[in-house]
């Protein structure tokens, strides 16, 4: 009979971690506020800036929103396949479990 080996403990861990970066990320969430010391003609590059800031906001916000949700589905999957495997294993024991 061949086993295969689930590395929920793995899953687990690497959920674990993408939920800490997607943390991190929002913790350190911060940019550019403006640009000091521009020419009164330069508004164009504060808006530049802005429109900039405003887009990075955006992708920054969904790159934590799916870092993190992948994160606890990971996790999920290593915890619930660990239960599984748990439980399986044990009412094949010889003595039921």
């Amino acid at each position: 009979m061949t086993y295969v080996q689930f590395p929920y403990a793995t899953l687990v861990s690497l959920g674990q971690n993408l939920t800490g970066i997607s943390e991190k990320l929002e913790g350190d969430h911060r940019g550019a506020e403006d640009c000091n010391g521009l020419a009164e003609g330069h508004g164009d590059i504060q808006d530049a800036i802005e429109d900039f800031r405003g887009e990075w906001k955006t992708s920054l916000l969904e790159l934590m929103t799916n870092i993190g949700k992948w994160g606890g589905l990971t996790a999920a999957i290593g915890n619930l396949v660990q239960e599984f495997d748990t439980q399986t294993a044990a009412a094949l024991a010889p003595d039921g479990g």
